[in-house]
């Protein structure tokens, strides 16, 4: 009758073997690599499922999911060279901002909005341009030409007030 401690090991690697964890020796096999190969991706950051033991299934999907090429360290020192890329160009900003490089937020919505009152007002005044260089033409004539300006220009304005891309008067399908 065999004793309990070898039935137990017997029950045991039945287990790991079912859930794919195998000892070093026979997960160097399963590879067919050294077992200083084993180590180096243990240093690249291979899974492991403890001591001198390994998981398979977790082992080739790191291995086949391209995050076995850098190491650890070399992770680190790409981290830390986009921190001080990031930080140079924030300094880079900042020292911008004290050679008055940029021009203040507030400054620009002002002189934005002056620019935008004067082509406002400059369209609004069109219709009445028109009309009174057509006023030789009658009075009819102007008043038809200056309503079609006015009524054009302000669907623009109203358009662009509402961040809507104008498109000119579209005419109304018939209903079939």
């Amino acid at each position: 009758m065999p004793d309990e401690t070898s039935n137990k090991k017997t029950r045991v690697r039945v287990i790991e073997e079912n859930k794919f964890i195998f000892s070093t020796s026979d997960t160097c096999e399963f590879f067919q690599i050294s077992r200083e190969s084993l180590s180096n991706w243990e240093k690249k950051g291979a899974p492991k499922a403890g001591r001198g033991k390994w998981d398979i299934k977790a082992l080739v999907e790191w291995k086949f999911s391209g995050k076995h090429t850098e190491s650890p360290e070399t992770r680190k020192l790409r981290a830390e060279a986009d921190l001080k890329e990031a930080k140079a160009a924030q300094e880079k900003i900042k020292l911008g901002v004290t050679k008055e490089e940029y021009i203040p937020a507030y400054e620009v919505q002002g002189e934005l909005a002056r620019l935008l009152a004067n082509v406002k007002k400059s369209l609004l005044a069109m219709g009445h341009n028109i009309a009174s260089d057509l006023a030789g033409l009658g009075q009819e004539t102007a008043a038809v030409a200056k309503n079609e300006v006015d009524k054009r220009i302000n669907e623009a304005l109203l358009e662009l007030s509402e961040g809507r891309l104008y498109r000119g008067s579209r005419k109304k399908k018939a209903k079939k």
